[in-house]
């Protein structure tokens, strides 16, 4: 029988090394800015300026991911501030999953930054697997200018905690054998699927560390954590307690949220973001095949109070003008007419629309809305695919407030819309 081997594949502050790379194939002197304190940031003149890459420089600071620029200015007067190119990360990403293809066909991409690659049997190609993985990590930075970290095992949960041991530009290895010394004394925070609210809640019945949570009562685990309890479990003894890699699985969410440059205070202004978000995921939705059966909203006044709420629809869509109301409906509901600084809109439910089944309580009425607004907008997606997301849009987001697609969408015609 042959042993299975997994690497997990991390690119090590991967927008800021992105960014990094980019500028010294332009100038081979140009300043490194991962051996600055450097981050990358939203645009701050949109209030969106959040951290989102950090140098290890700017991690001696406590300068932290998700934290406002203002703040981390605050930690480091002198931070260097770069602003997010999300084009660039995309053809990076795309460059890394070229790469990691020639070393094994089966490559799958976690994240833009993440990759699991299935290196079993490859032995007699590239030799014992910590040689093989501090190859790769060479070729990238040789050919692409940037660090990744591996991790290896025989299943992709121990990998992928094995690739977020110390870094960066490392290999490390977490076989089942080596559970009890390498990730047993790790605190419960470090286990992949533990997040705040579960580490909170473990450290509460007394589980502060993985090994205490691999010897906890499983039934015990079910009692506070259901059927999560069960997952953690698993993956604190190093077993694939989560299948997030099965072939055929679906998000199980596409959403996109913006923050304003300016307060919202009145219905409309904030209704009109909510259709210029609903356009952009009704066309992930569009461009994944795939239709949704929930719609969430979310938003966050200035005094930073959040409030979201979703709402369970009969029959799944991808329909702008169903998904917009629906929003609008929450909005309704939820707002207390305080300024507003965020807005977000998800679904969720998401399933292909092959294998829809139309419901026999479908409103007649709007089932002819979608359809006509179906080959509308097939027709709007060939012209944006073909001239980009900018070619044709919605007559009042011409010279308006909000862009007519906001959030994280590429502006590479080639590249249609992603999802981040």
């Amino acid at each position: 029988m042959i042993n299975k081997v997994f690497f997990h594949i991390d690119v090590n502050s991967a927008y800021l090394s992105w960014e990094a790379a980019r500028r010294l194939r332009s100038d081979k002197k140009a300043l490194d800015i991962r051996k600055v304190a450097s981050v990358i940031s939203g645009n701050p003149d949109k209030r969106s300026g959040i951290v989102l890459a950090k140098s290890e420089v700017a991690k001696i600071f406590g300068i932290k991911t998700g934290e406002s620029i203002k703040t981390a200015r605050e930690k480091c007067p002198n931070i260097y501030v770069i602003a997010a190119d999300f084009d660039l990360y995309i053809e990076s990403s795309k460059k890394l999953m070229q790469l990691l293809r020639t070393y094994s066909p089966n490559v799958y991409q976690y994240s833009i930054d993440e990759a699991f690659i299935d290196m079993t049997g490859t032995g007699r190609l590239f030799g014992d697997p910590v040689i093989c993985a501090d190859n790769m990590r060479k070729k990238v930075y040789e050919e692409l200018g940037f660090t990744i970290n591996i991790g290896i095992s025989e299943n992709m949960v121990l990998a992928k905690m094995a690739g977020d041991f110390s870094k960066p530009n490392k290999t490390h290895t977490l076989f089942k054998n080596e559970i009890e010394k390498k990730l047993w004394p790790l605190p419960i925070e470090d286990l992949f699927f533990v997040g705040r609210k579960t580490s909170k809640k473990l450290r509460n019945i007394g589980i502060t560390n993985i090994g205490e949570l691999a010897n906890m009562n499983i039934s015990v685990l079910r009692k506070y954590f259901n059927k999560h309890g069960e997952i953690i479990y698993n993956h604190a003894n190093g077993l694939d307690g989560y299948d997030f890699l099965k072939k055929g699985s679906k998000e199980k969410s596409i959403g996109n949220s913006t923050t304003t440059a300016f307060d919202i205070e009145d219905r409309k202004t904030a209704k009109h973001l909510i259709l210029s978000l609903a356009e952009t995921v009704c066309a992930r939705l569009r461009h994944k095949d795939m239709k949704a059966k929930v719609v969430s909203l979310e938003f966050l006044n200035t005094d930073f109070k959040r409030y979201s709420m979703q709402k369970k629809m009969e029959f799944g869509t991808n329909s702008i003008t169903i998904i917009y109301e629906c929003a609008c409906s929450i909005f309704d509901n939820l707002w207390d007419g305080r300024p507003i600084r965020h807005i977000g809109v998800s679904t969720s439910k998401i399933f292909d629309k092959q294998i829809d089944q139309i419901n026999f309580l479908d409103i007649i009425s709007n089932e002819k809305l979608n359809q006509k607004e179906l080959k509308l907008y097939s027709a709007i997606d060939s012209i944006r695919d073909k001239y980009g997301t900018e070619s044709i849009q919605r007559a009042s987001f011409v010279n308006g407030s909000f862009k007519h697609m906001e959030g994280g969408t590429s502006k590479n015609k080639k590249d249609g819309l992603v999802y981040l």
